[in-house]
């Protein structure tokens, strides 16, 4: 990372979700960005929306997979789907994700993480529950041990803290 006034990706992702949401967004663009695959080709629909709306230093190859998985995921969500006062793990507890698809999402990483990502993604859409993704882009492109740790205990307790309120209903 050259440019210090980039945004870590993150920081990308309340943007992001209000782009994905607007009505003047493109409806085919849109619908391409849900469709995409996590491997094979990237539609162009990826290409373009990544050089309008990702700052330059994250446009590289090494990142593409992620963004693949988080912008799918956005595109996914109805409205934009994010809120700020919903983190990612209490949302997953809303949605009635297992607790382990959790233990197993937030214990992998590369392709894998990508894959059981956006599957957690799809439950949340289905169920049309909004959250703070930008701690799915934190879970997606962090590289640093500690850092992953950080974010997965956090998610974790989220996920238990809303658990647990919903078993005493």
């Amino acid at each position: 990372m050259t440019n210090p006034n980039a945004r870590a990706p993150a920081a990308h992702v309340p943007a992001l979700a209000r782009i994905l949401a607007d009505d003047s967004f493109p409806n085919g663009e849109r619908a391409a960005l849900k469709r995409m695959a996590l491997d094979g080709p990237a539609p162009l629909a990826l290409h373009r929306f990544l050089l309008r709306y990702i700052d330059e230093p994250w446009q590289g190859d090494v990142w593409l997979s992620d963004w693949r998985a988080l912008i799918c995921a956005l595109a996914l969500q109805r409205e934009g789907g994010f809120n700020t006062e919903r983190p990612l793990g209490q949302a997953l507890a809303e949605a009635r994700f297992a607790e382990s698809r959790l233990e197993r999402l937030l214990a992998v990483h590369g392709d894998t993480l990508r894959a059981l990502a956006l599957r957690a993604a799809r439950q949340l859409s289905a169920k049309g529950i909004a959250c703070d993704w930008r701690q799915f882009a934190e879970l997606l492109f962090s590289r640093n041990a500690e850092a992953r740790e950080r974010i997965s205990i956090r998610i974790a307790r989220d996920f238990y803290r809303n658990l647990k309120t919903k078993k005493e209903e």
